[in-house]
């Protein structure tokens, strides 16, 4: 992977109630190039995963309000979030303890005390086993030269998203016009395919669209905006720093400051 743009896409949430822990686990991962959230609790953590798109849960199992093993269940019970790997930071070594955490989907452990390595290794190999099996979705059948069903759908989608992402006013009405499906099977083969609704689909390629558009300096941002579907400059700002972790006029910078 070439970490100087990992930030762009990989998102960690760690959850910790040891302030000092949780920090230098937080900036260990950053200097990894991986996007971080912090929660000192599981109900914090839980509001995290409703508003931001994460790549990987790294939680300690013992904490106030909502355990590890609570936050678990609700990442593994969750359509949206289920497919996140789920990484158990713990010193608790009993093999029940870990056969119960199984059992409900963990992913994997680290004890306590820990390495700083281990941590960095198993986010980043869980983070790219994950995407490896994604890729396998859009990849063209073995015994086939044609390519699946599911990537001529979502490349469709994508391009007719591309196609119109200047039209800020995009509906679902558009999308049954152009595919001969209904506005529910259109959805839930979108999520079914991506992990995504159509609009977050929609949101995801503005967002990238504009980051490539910025990145090449050739329109000021405004303008990049409004090419993007953007119509309100403090709704784009926001979104763009969620995604990408810096506003919109401090990505060129910060891609060169990675760089080094």
């Amino acid at each position: 992977m070439d970490k100087k743009n990992s930030f762009l896409l990989d998102k960690v949430l760690v959850v910790e109630d040891d302030d000092i822990l949780r920090h230098n686990i937080a900036s260990l991962l950053e200097i990894e190039g991986l996007q971080v959230y912090v929660a000192a609790d599981g109900m914090e953590a839980k509001q995290l995963l409703k508003t931001k798109r994460i790549s990987l849960i790294l939680s300690d199992w013992m904490l106030p309000y909502i355990d590890g093993l609570e936050l678990l269940k609700f990442v593994k019970s969750s359509t949206e979030l289920n497919h996140l790997p789920f990484i158990f930071l713990t010193a608790k070594s009993a093999i029940e303890d870990k056969l119960t955490a199984l059992d409900l989907m963990a992913d994997d452990f680290i004890s306590k005390p820990f390495l700083s390595q281990e941590i960095m290794l198993k986010c980043r190999n869980h983070i790219e086993s994950r995407k490896n099996l994604l890729k396998t979705t859009f990849r063209p059948e073995d015994n086939n030269n044609s390519l699946s069903r599911d990537q001529v759908f979502i490349n469709q989608v994508k391009q007719f998203i591309q196609e119109n992402v200047a039209n800020e006013n995009l509906c679902m009405d558009d999308f049954t016009n152009q595919f001969p499906l209904s506005a529910s099977a259109i959805q839930k083969n979108t999520k079914r395919i991506t992990g995504k609704s159509i609009f977050q689909l929609v949101l995801e390629i503005r967002l990238i669209m504009a980051k490539d558009l910025i990145l090449k300096d050739i329109y000021p941002i405004s303008e990049v905006m409004i090419q993007c579907g953007f119509s309100h400059h403090n709704y784009f700002s926001k979104k763009f720093k969620e995604e990408f972790g810096v506003l919109p006029n401090q990505i060129r910078k910060h891609i060169q400051l990675k760089t080094f």
